[in-house]
């Protein structure tokens, strides 16, 4: 009797950190990582088309066709995305019109929320939205930006540390240095010739304690 309260509180316990962390049962950051990790790397980068590595369906409705020439940052973000929350069922609640809506919206298509994308599109359908940097880890969503005002849809992987201070990051995107779908590195600015600005990082998980309904 004693093992079996015992195992009935770690269980108790374990349920209640993962609720804390905003992860629910398939589309915690590990999953979002498993499902990042299932596109090969490479197939090219080409921004002049939809950007994402296969077909996009919900309900039977094509949401994107799949890109011929190959990828780009926000349609590779959004196909994992996809992925991960259908298996979740985090969508099965939602129309095609609301998850074309969340499609530009990630894609930075829609002006009221053009800055954060991934983290607004996911608050507004519903289904996640922002955590704190501090609170980041190995398969969060982030979207950043450069000073030289380019910006970037990525998977989050790790900080790159320099005496105990993060100067830059690891992440999984599609990008022209690795030729479509990759993992890179880049540094804040001030940092290795880095160009990525502190201020504008934005990064969002599925199930995050800020999400709301969309109207």
């Amino acid at each position: 009797m004693m093992f079996r309260m015992s195992s009935v509180v770690i269980l108790i316990g374990v349920c209640i950190s993962a609720a804390l962390a905003g992860d629910k049962p398939g589309a915690a950051p590990d999953d979002v990582l498993a499902a990042a990790r299932s596109y090969e790397d490479g197939g090219g980068y080409e921004w002049r088309d939809t950007g994402v590595p296969e077909e996009i369906r919900h309900q039977d409705v094509i949401i994107l066709g799949r890109s011929d020439k190959g990828t780009y940052c926000c349609g590779f973000t959004f196909a994992v995305g996809m992925k991960v929350a259908q298996a979740a069922g985090l969508l099965n609640d939602k129309t095609p019109q609301q998850v074309k809506r969340m499609q530009r919206e990630w894609y930075g298509s829609v002006k009221e929320t053009a800055e954060k994308q991934m983290s607004d599109a996911m608050k507004n359908i519903g289904i996640g939205g922002p955590i704190d940097a501090k609170e980041a880890r190995s398969g969060d969503f982030l979207q950043f930006w450069r000073t030289n005002g380019s910006g970037h849809s990525v998977i989050f992987l790790d900080w790159v540390v320099e005496n105990g201070k993060p100067i830059g990051f690891t992440y999984r995107s599609s990008q022209k240095a690795t030729n479509g779908i990759g993992d890179h590195t880049e540094y804040f600015d001030g940092h290795r010739e880095g160009k990525v600005d502190l201020k504008r990082m934005y990064f969002a998980r599925f199930n995050a304690s800020e999400s709301v309904a969309q109207k």
